[in-house]
C-alpha cells in the first residue's frame, strides 16, 4: 500500500512553500515548557498529515484536487473523458489530455496527448489507472516501463466505430467501478439512436459529405463512427468511395463527388475559422449542396467527439439535412451565414 500511495507528507511537500509555518509553530510550541516541544512538533506533523491526507496539489497549475471514491483515473482520450463524465463518473477523474476543450475538467490538470507525457504531474497524483488510445503494436515500451514504476495500470482504447463506443463506456465502467452507471449511459445512448434512426427512415436518402476542416480539404471517409452516424440519420456518404476513414481531397474531386449536402464539422472554431470556412463553399458553385443551399456548420464542442454525446450529435446531423417546418434551402444558408 505504501509503495502504490504517498505518504501524506510526501503529497504535501508542494504546499509546504506557502503553509503558515509560523502561526501553527507558535500554536503548539510555548517558550514557558521548552521540555515539551517535541510533543508540540509531533502535533505539528499531526495537524499536517490531517490537512492534506486527502488532497493532492499540482504545483505546476497551483490545482488542489480531492481524492474521490474509488479508483482514480488519468484519461488521455478526450473521448474516454466525455464517456466518463456522460455516465455520471467524473468525479474519478484526476487529470486529463492537453486536448481538452471542455468546461466541465477546466481545473483538471492536463497530463499528456499521443506524443508526450508528463510523468512529473503523474507522479504526483498517482493515479490508479491511465486511459490511452494507441495501436497495441505502437505503445511506446517507456510508456509502459514509467506506468508500471508509477502503478499506474495503463487502459488501452479503441475507438474507431459506432460499436466501439458502446462497448468503451463498458471497458470504462469496469476501470472506474461505476458498471452499472456505464450500463445505463450506453443503453440511454443506444436507445436515443435508434430512435433517430426509425425517425429518419421514413425519409429520402441523402448523398452527404462531412467535412473536418474550414478548407474543404479534409474529410470523412468510410469505417468510423462519423459513417457509421450517416446511417443512422439515413445518409450516404458521400466520400465513401474513397476507401479511406479520414482522406484528403482537392477541389476538383470534392467536385466530382457531387454531394446533396455539406456538413462541415469545426468544434470550437472561432468565427474568423467559420467565416473562412462561408468564403470557402460559397466559392464552389459548381457543387450541387451549395447551389440548393444545403451547406450547415455545427461547432458543438463535441462534434468530432464518439462519446456519450453522439445522440446530441446524430440529432444535430439530422437537424442539418431536414430542417423541421422550414425550406431546406433557406435554413441551411442561414446557418452557413452565421
Amino acid at each position: 500500500m505504501a509503495a502504490r500511495y504517498p505518504s501524506a507528507l510526501a503529497v504535501c511537500q508542494s504546499c509546504l512553500v506557502s503553509f503558515p509555518f509560523d502561526t501553527l509553530v507558535w500554536a503548539f510550541y510555548d517558550p514557558r515548557a521548552m521540555g515539551d516541544s517535541l510533543i508540540s512538533w509531533r502535533a505539528v506533523v499531526m495537524v499536517l498529515v490531517g490537512c492534506c491526507s486527502a488532497i493532492a496539489c499540482d504545483r505546476r497549475t497551483s490545482l488542489t484536487i480531492s481524492a474521490p471514491h474509488g479508483p482514480r483515473v488519468a484519461s488521455l482520450v478526450p473521448a474516454a473523458t466525455d464517456m466518463l463524465l456522460g455516465m455520471g463518473a467524473g468525479d474519478h477523474l484526476v487529470a486529463v489530455s492537453n486536448y481538452e476543450t471542455s468546461p466541465r475538467v477546466a481545473r483538471l490538470p492536463r497530463v499528456g496527448d499521443y506524443q508526450t507525457t508528463d510523468w512529473e504531474t503523474l507522479a504526483r497524483l498517482r493515479p490508479d489507472a491511465m486511459i490511452i488510445q494507441i495501436a497495441p503494436d505502437r505503445v511506446p515500451p517507456g510508456l509502459k516501463q514509467r506506468a508500471d514504476e508509477l502503478h499506474i495500470a495503463l487502459v488501452n482504447v479503441k475507438i474507431d466505430r459506432l460499436e466501439d463506443v458502446f462497448a468503451t463506456m463498458h471497458q470504462l465502467g469496469k476501470v472506474a467501478g461505476e458498471a452499472d452507471k456505464a450500463r445505463g449511459a450506453a443503453d440511454k445512448l443506444r436507445r436515443e439512436l435508434d430512435e433517430l434512426k426509425t425517425r429518419c427512415a421514413t425519409q429520402p436518402s441523402i448523398s452527404t459529405l462531412l467535412v473536418r476542416d474550414e478548407n474543404g480539404s479534409d474529410v470523412i471517409g468510410p469505417d468510423n463512427f462519423l459513417d457509421d452516424l450517416l446511417k443512422i440519420v439515413n445518409a450516404t456518404n458521400a466520400a465513401g468511395s474513397l476507401g479511406h476513414p479520414y482522406p484528403s481531397i482537392d477541389r476538383e474531386k470534392l467536385i466530382s463527388l457531387a454531394p446533396e449536402a455539406v456538413i462541415v464539422l469545426l468544434p470550437g472554431a472561432k468565427p474568423q475559422t467559420v467565416e473562412v470556412s462561408r468564403r470557402f463553399w460559397a466559392s464552389m458553385t459548381r457543387v450541387p449542396a451549395v447551389q440548393a443551399g444545403r451547406v450547415s456548420t455545427l461547432t458543438q464542442d463535441y462534434a468530432l467527439v464518439p462519446g456519450a454525446r453522439l445522440a446530441d450529435l446524430a440529432r444535430d446531423m439530422a437537424r442539418c439535412l431536414r430542417p423541421e417546418g422550414k425550406s431546406k434551402t433557406r435554413t441551411t444558408a442561414q446557418e452557413t451565414a452565421r
